[in-house]
């Protein structure tokens, strides 16, 4: 009968459980089906390009080929798990979008089994039990799983980085699960020490795939092996090694075959990637600077990495190195040799040696600097690029994003850490404990050592939700507080919660007046708080731009002057709109008088007020002085095809001069133009999807499309692109109508394309849908300014284009 009642409540208590983690999925899944395809992007982030092109070479049959001409090597896994959603379905972000959403719903099953593990123990505790080790999961409470896989169902960082191309949702399954094991293994090791021991070998093989998504985990695998030794120390000699090597010889036998093959290819020692001599030589380089910039490790980098660069000016960009200050041999040889016969290997040693070089010189500052790191490493950056925030002040962040970001991400951070240390402290000493807490100090001592930004704490995230958890639901016993026993333990722990409460909310920021370089999450700007008060009060600003944007867009002069006297547009898009405004009502000499003079311009760099000039002065037929205002390097580094489609309405025309400085506004999906003076032009490449426009130039009949195009340029190893042509863009109710598919050859050729008829006196617009390709890493080195960390994906090479009424 006992046992019958022991029963019954086992599986309602395993009922209850699948309901509640079915309950924490389901929220999970809600966040991030309503955040499916809104994150306010503005083009790639982080290290999404570098991530995407090599794995679009991997899928391409290259190998690890890309990283031959970047800045650092990579670990191999995440680019080849993106590497085979490329080969499957293309360069489509949405296949790895849904995988990598499934990986964060997984981690929140991972989550509640190790909450379940955890208060397992704790229950068995409160019975009296002698706990030798963990019960398994699936014995415990309901509340703390529940809470913790909740928390980590709505953490806002874990809701949108499935739909980023970076490795951290893959990263936390493979630690999460790693977890699990270990877990489990603890709770057999005493009982069945011998049979559990084949439990780490699939504990090694995870970590091991772990270390190759993210090197710096190969430091913690030693620890993890310590511990294994420590929990089977006690055990009979013959078998207190088992474990250990069991653990050891799986984890090494997963990333030594992928070493040996990264030191043959790379030319030198390569244990995963050559991330930590690029982070070790930053670090340095900060320190020994006393402030913050890539420039001087970038320039170290390119003088081993340019090709096209002089020895003159490979010395002269070493010139503030340690190494080369001090007559270096390694480095004055590496500059005797070509740049192509430069290893990787070569390169890491050399990072690796120049910032050893400048941590002798100043090794308390970079202490000082560590120590800044580590309190950065706790309080939030608001402008961190994973966060998508940047225009905030013009009100660009919808209020909903706004809103998520400040409760779902900053307040509950700041709620759940102290939470955390005080579940830390209230939770009974424990061997999954003590692993959790070589993890959790692994990552706090290794992190600031090199630099710190917000990304870096995710992996830290689920084990503060478990132990928040444990804070929260409040089940431990009596004895179970035995920490608490002592007043001196009480004042430490209060003391060690209020430290994390000001480093992470920093309420002292007030003290200072703005912008604060103290502030988190409250103070003044740019405190988390007082940005989300500024961006919420700047958004219907934003939205009123917005409109008075399109109807320049589409040349209403009449709705956009309309839009501008209601008020409520910002100052500046009031400056440029009003004399787009008078030249679309044929006054564009007036539009010219309300602007900058030329002088002014190019002093404040202002390129939208010279992209407006050119526009004004296009629409005087001074073509000269419109070239002479869309010429200046200013406007062409920040390349406003984009921008120009969206303002301007240019006049009519039946022909577009690509990269002829007169092409913006009639264009979009454009790259930076490019002379080409022996192919007897100047050239754009499109990307996947570009538009010509040629405003009023729809006659009601069939009309031809001509373009100069150039097949030159492609990788010799892949077939010449086909170019969709199609007529609309897409934008209003009607999709665009196929109009021909083109066939680009190796050489310059004219192509032609019969259109279907549009509507006397409307915009032409025209859609190329082409094939494209990924080019080397030279290429993404070589973007700057706005376009820095922007891949480019070419597709057709175009020299210009034309309309004709009949066939050529």
């Amino acid at each position: 009968m006992a046992h019958h009642a022991w029963s019954v409540a086992y599986h309602r208590r395993n009922a209850s459980h699948w309901r509640l983690l079915a309950l924490a999925l389901l929220v999970g899944l809600a966040v991030r089906v309503a955040l499916w395809g809104h994150l306010p992007r503005q083009g790639m982030i982080s290290d999404e390009a570098e991530y995407l092109a090599a794995a679009t070479w991997l899928a391409q049959g290259r190998g690890f080929s890309w990283h031959e001409g970047w800045l650092w090597t990579r670990a191999p896994l995440y680019p080849l798990f993106l590497a085979a959603h490329v080969r499957l379905f293309g360069m489509n972000p949405v296949p790895i979008y849904l995988s990598q959403t499934l990986l964060s719903l997984l981690n929140v099953v991972l989550v509640y089994v190790l909450a379940l593990q955890m208060s397992g123990k704790q229950n068995s505790a409160a019975m009296g039990e002698k706990v030798v080790s963990s019960p398994p999961p699936g014995t415990g409470g309901t509340a703390r799983p529940f809470l913790a896989a909740l928390l980590t169902a709505v953490l806002f960082p874990f809701a949108t980085y499935p739909q980023i191309l970076l490795s951290e949702t893959f990263y936390l399954s493979l630690i999460l699960g790693a977890w699990v094991i270990l877990a489990y293994w603890q709770w057999l090791a005493a009982p069945r020490l011998l049979t559990s021991s084949l439990l780490l070998g699939p504990a090694g093989v995870v970590l091991g795939l772990a270390t190759l998504t993210r090197g710096l985990t190969a430091g913690f695998l030693p620890l993890v092996a310590l511990w294994v030794w420590w929990i089977v120390r006690r055990s009979s000699p013959a078998l207190r090694l088992l474990p250990v090597l069991v653990f050891v010889l799986a984890g090494a036998g997963t990333i030594l075959p992928w070493s040996w093959y990264a030191s043959h290819r790379y030319g030198g020692p390569v244990l995963v990637d050559t991330t930590g001599a690029f982070n070790l030589l930053l670090g340095a380089r900060t320190a020994y600077d006393q402030g913050r910039s890539d420039a001087p490790t970038r320039a170290f980098l390119l003088a081993l990495l340019d090709e096209h660069l002089q020895p003159a000016e490979r010395r002269a960009l070493l010139a503030d190195s340690c190494l080369f200050q001090e007559y270096d041999r390694r480095l004055l040889a590496a500059l005797e040799q070509p740049v192509s016969s430069i290893t990787q290997g070569q390169r890491q040693q050399l990072m690796s040696a120049e910032g050893l070089c400048l941590l002798a010189r100043t090794p308390l500052a970079f202490v000082q600097k560590s120590l800044g790191e580590m309190v950065d490493f706790f309080q939030i950056n608001y402008t961190g690029s994973e966060r998508m925030t940047d225009g905030f002040t013009s009100g660009r962040l919808p209020r909903w994003y706004l809103l998520a970001l400040f409760l779902l991400d900053d307040t509950l951070y700041v709620i759940a850490l102290p939470l955390a240390v005080v579940g830390w402290f209230r939770t009974r000493g424990s061997d999954f404990k003590t692993l959790t807490g070589l993890w959790v100090g692994y990552f706090m001592l290794t992190t600031p050592l090199l630099f710190a930004i917000n990304r870096f704490r995710l992996p830290l995230m689920p084990f503060v939700f478990l132990y928040a958890a444990a804070a929260l639901a409040n089940e431990w016993q009596e004895h179970a507080s035995a920490p608490f026993a002592g007043r001196r333990m009480r004042w430490l722990l209060a003391g060690l919660v209020s430290l994390v409460v000001l480093v992470t909310t920093t309420p002292y920021a007030y003290l200072q007046p703005e912008p604060s370089s103290w502030a988190s999450y409250l103070g003044p700007y740019p405190s988390s708080l007082a940005i989300t008060r500024l961006a919420w009060e700047k958004r219907p600003l934003w939205l009123h731009d917005q409109q008075v944007t399109e109807a320049l867009g589409q040349g209403d002069a009449a709705q956009a002057r309309a839009l501008l006297a209601d008020g409520g547009v910002s100052e500046r898009t009031r400056s440029l709109a009003m004399p787009l405004v008078r030249g679309l009502e044929g006054h564009a000499q007036e539009g010219l008088a309300l602007l900058p003079n030329p002088a002014t311009i190019a002093d404040t760099k202002d390129w939208q007020a010279a992209v407006v000039r050119g526009d004004l002065l296009r629409r005087l037929g001074d073509e000269d002085g419109a070239r002479a205002a869309l010429t200046p390097t200013f406007v062409d580094d920040q390349n406003p095809v984009e921008w120009a489609w969206q303002w301007l309405h240019p006049p009519p025309t039946r022909r577009i001069d690509l990269a002829g400085n007169l092409d913006l506004g009639y264009i979009q999906g454009f790259y930076l133009g490019e002379g080409d003076p022996e192919a007897g032009g100047t050239f754009r490449w499109s990307g996947p999807e570009a538009r010509l426009r040629f405003p009023q130039q729809g006659s009601g009949a069939p009309q031809w499309l001509g373009l100069r195009a150039d097949g030159r340029g492609w990788p010799d190893d892949m077939p010449r692109p086909r170019v969709s042509v199609l007529v609309g863009d897409g934008t209003g109710t009607s999709p665009p109508i196929p109009a021909a598919v083109l066939v680009i050859q190796d050489d310059i050729q004219m192509h032609w394309a019969e259109l279907p008829p549009v509507p006397l006196g409307a915009d032409l617009v025209v859609t190329l849908r082409s094939e494209v390709f990924v080019p080397g890493a030279a290429d993404l080195l070589a973007q700057q300014g706005p376009q820095a960390g922007q891949l480019r994906t070419p597709g057709v090479r175009l020299d210009w284009a034309e309309l004709r009424e009949h066939a050529p």
